[in-house]
């Protein structure tokens, strides 16, 4: 029997969650000041592609690397929003100068290839190395014939998966990264409650589960397996470097199966493919958490925002208003040439913050940076500075009292439609028992 789904995935992110589209992405995070915030655009649709990335086996390969860039992009950039812009090293910063290219680019890069690394040490090169270890303790003569060659990759691949699952429960013993797991549920339920033919509310998504047989962590454990079976057909050299250079050559081979593999049992529902990913469904137990409502009206939010651009390419993309170091807003306006007092009393009229408390201004909203730039060009007076930051305070406000509103009357309105449910069942019950008698 086929499934209903939806070409709609997500990601995780810090206080937020991604989701990605036919035709755009949307990114929803919560503020510190509790406000939803969301940073939007358009994406190119996968028939509008290169035949190559959209032919099978190959597609997998450019959506395993393409998804991988594109979600330290996306975690780092949800990052900027809660946590404001951690200072780049001063080889990040080398780098972007020498180069020409932009920071942000640099320190993302950096990220994607210690995390490369990193993986690569703990998923192929730390299995490799305890499996030798397990050879030459019990004296395993591993040419002795094709039987005993698939065997020790067998073994490799099963010690493979054990610190793949260790390492998934461990993480998930974090604070931090848990907050992660239970906005991963959030957008489990919202994506299956709009499967479901549901309308996208709290209540409704709350009601579904936190797995689901499209994520990424089913799509990790289906690549567990489908490498130990490719990697069986390699044989097994007894040096552990030719066998570790083989293993990352086949990389895309495995995660180009593997793709085409998940997105075939995500097609059906029947006691053989729920057989198949049920193990990948139970290691979704610790990758998801059970997410309070304010997760899920996050999830709602950006799901909610691809929904709508797919269906209509003339809606606006949209910007995360994020945090700047207060030292880089200051280089920016010292560049004007503006004095040293000068750019204490913009930093300030633009925070709203006493000039006796500039020390402990720590990050400026990039809005207000461009309206001290302006102001330190002449291009606005003082007076209009001090008015347009009113402006965006007021707005800020306005939208923190209205989402405090809209809660408050959802929740008074899911009060009320209990208490009408509760009075028609003890109508309908007195009713029955008049008839009784």
């Amino acid at each position: 029997m086929r499934k209903k789904s939806v070409g709609i995935g997500g990601q995780a992110v810090i206080e937020g969650v991604m989701m990605r589209g036919k035709r755009s992405m949307a990114t929803a995070v919560r503020d510190e000041n509790g406000n939803i915030v969301v940073e939007s655009r358009y994406i190119k649709p996968a028939e509008e592609k290169n035949f190559l990335f959209r032919a099978p086996f190959l597609r997998g390969i450019f959506s395993f690397f393409g998804t991988m860039v594109s979600g330290v992009g996306t975690l780092m950039r949800s990052g900027e929003v809660f946590d404001g812009e951690q200072e780049p090293s001063k080889v990040e910063k080398w780098f972007a100068r020498t180069f020409k290219v932009d920071v942000f680019s640099v320190v993302m890069a950096i990220s994607v290839l210690v995390g490369v690394a990193l993986s690569l040490g703990l998923f192929f090169f730390l299995p490799q190395l305890i499996t030798t270890g397990i050879t030459q303790l019990f004296k395993i003569d591993t040419q002795a014939n094709v039987g005993v060659q698939i065997g020790m990759n067998f073994l490799e691949g099963f010690v493979r998966m054990l610190i793949f699952v260790g390492y998934i429960a461990l993480t998930s013993l974090i604070k931090d990264i848990r907050r992660v797991y239970m906005y991963h549920g959030a957008e489990h339920k919202t994506i299956s409650c709009y499967e479901h033919d549901l309308e996208l509310t709290v209540e409704n998504a709350q009601k579904m589960t936190t797995v689901h047989d499209r994520c990424g962590t089913t799509f990790m454990f289906i690549t567990m397996v489908v490498s130990v079976l490719i990697f069986s057909l390699t044989g097994w050299s007894s040096q552990l470097w030719v066998r570790f250079l083989i293993r990352i050559a086949l990389i895309p081979v495995v995660s180009g199966v593997s793709y085409e593999v998940l997105k075939f049992l995500a097609k059906f529902d029947n006691p053989l493919v729920r057989a198949l990913k049920a193990p990948g469904l139970l290691l979704q137990k610790f990758t998801t958490r059970q997410p309070d409502d304010s997760m899920v009206e996050v999830a709602i939010v950006a799901f909610k925002t691809v929904l709508a651009m797919d269906e209509d390419p003339t809606i606006p993309e949209q910007t995360f208003d994020t945090k700047l170091l207060k030292r880089k807003a200051v280089e920016e306006l010292k560049k004007t040439g503006v004095s040293d007092d000068r750019v204490k009393e913009l930093v300030c009229k633009a925070t709203g913050v006493p000039v006796e408390e500039y020390d402990n201004i720590s990050h400026v909203r990039h809005s207000r940076i461009q309206l001290m730039l302006k102001a330190a060009k002449g291009e606005i007076s003082d007076e209009e500075l001090e008015r347009e930051v009113g402006k965006l305070n007021a707005e800020a406000e306005q939208k923190k009292t209205a989402n405090a509103q809209e809660t408050v009357s959802e929740q008074a309105s899911e009060a009320d439609s209990k208490e009408d449910q509760t009075q028609k069942e003890a109508d309908r019950n007195a009713d029955g028992g008049d008839g009784d008698r």
